[in-house]
């Protein structure tokens, strides 16, 4: 069987090989013509970040923002576009786009006609915007919350540097007191020394009194002055305990400041991160597998007109 079809083949190879050539070429011409396959437009947007507890966080879970998007933000969108007189056909391709959330990014996938194009970039374009415009008022109270932290903790340590520059100022008077209280206190044991001595030589008993006024009114300020001694003491000794605790104080403020600074510069907002753009389609590899498809087809058709022809032929016989 195989033989008497080989010699129809060979009895009419050139309509064979002209039909085939010609079937594929028409069916070539036709793949190539096929409109381009659709378009994908692509965006992405990252959430904004703050530093709470020392960590980065996300200004809102991003995963919260993707359900948002074709549930809120797509439809009032579309509602603003068919306003402005969009095709509904071009509307109903922008309805269910494709949202992902990849760590803080948001991965918005739009898959239309190529003629669509520019509408679905201005369709990504306005979630984008009504995304931020949804986290804005969240990233100005962080902005607040962070500058009235900073004005606190730059208000704090302010007073206790305050409060340390006085407390060393007065342990340094409290201590130029003491001294001079110190030498004061030595001249007049040293005169009480000689008044004793005077008071042992007077013969007269009248110097003799008088000498002993002098010897208690000159106890009574040596008392007085050595009692005075004894609370600027003590009040050093308090003043020099507390500073160390309040330098401590101020360098923890310190260090929260410098934080509270650098926390505030690490502050991201929500910003896109890829504006709408058009996705490469691999167009090539359809093309080439329907051109491997077109070409049995083609053979088979050839091969048909080949039968086709011979059996009219030996019919007219």
């Amino acid at each position: 069987m195989t033989a008497p079809i080989l010699q129809i083949l060979w009895l009419h190879r050139r309509t064979f090989l002209g039909v085939m050539c010609l079937t594929f070429l028409v069916l070539a011409i036709g793949i190539f013509m096929l409109p381009r396959s659709r378009a994908f437009v692509r965006s992405s947007i990252e959430i904004g970040f703050a530093i709470i507890n020392e960590k980065q966080e996300p200004l809102e879970p991003p995963e919260q923002v993707a359900r948002r998007i074709p549930s809120i933000y797509a439809p009032a969108v579309l509602l603003a576009m068919e306003k402005k007189g969009t095709s509904p056909s071009i509307l109903s391709m922008l309805q269910n786009p494709s949202v992902e959330s990849i760590g803080r990014t948001l991965v918005v996938v739009s898959a239309v006609d190529a003629s669509a194009e520019n509408e679905a970039k201005a369709f990504q374009a306005a979630i984008s915007d009504q995304v931020i415009k949804e986290e804005t008022p969240r990233v100005q109270l962080l902005r607040e919350v962070a500058a009235l932290r900073i004005a606190s903790i730059t208000s704090a340590s302010d007073n206790l540097e305050r409060e340390i520059k006085a407390n060393a100022a007065e342990i340094e008077r409290i201590s130029a007191l003491s001294d001079d209280l110190r030498g004061q206190l030595e001249k007049q044991r040293a005169n009480l020394a000689t008044l004793y001595q005077r008071a042992g030589a007077a013969q007269q008993p009248g110097e003799r009194s008088t000498i002993e006024t002098e010897i208690r009114e000159l106890s009574e300020q040596i008392s007085s002055q050595t009692r005075l001694m004894g609370i600027l003491t003590l009040e050093r000794v308090e003043l020099a305990r507390d500073l160390p605790e309040t330098r401590r104080q101020y360098e923890r403020q310190i260090k929260a400041l410098a934080d509270a600074q650098l926390e505030q510069k690490m502050f991201t907002e929500t910003h896109v991160s890829l504006a709408p753009s058009l996705m490469p389609a691999a167009t090539s590899s359809r093309r080439l597998s329907m051109l491997l498809v077109a070409l049995p087809i083609s053979v088979l058709v050839a091969f048909g007109t080949v039968v086709l022809l011979h059996n009219v032929a030996g019919r007219r016989i």
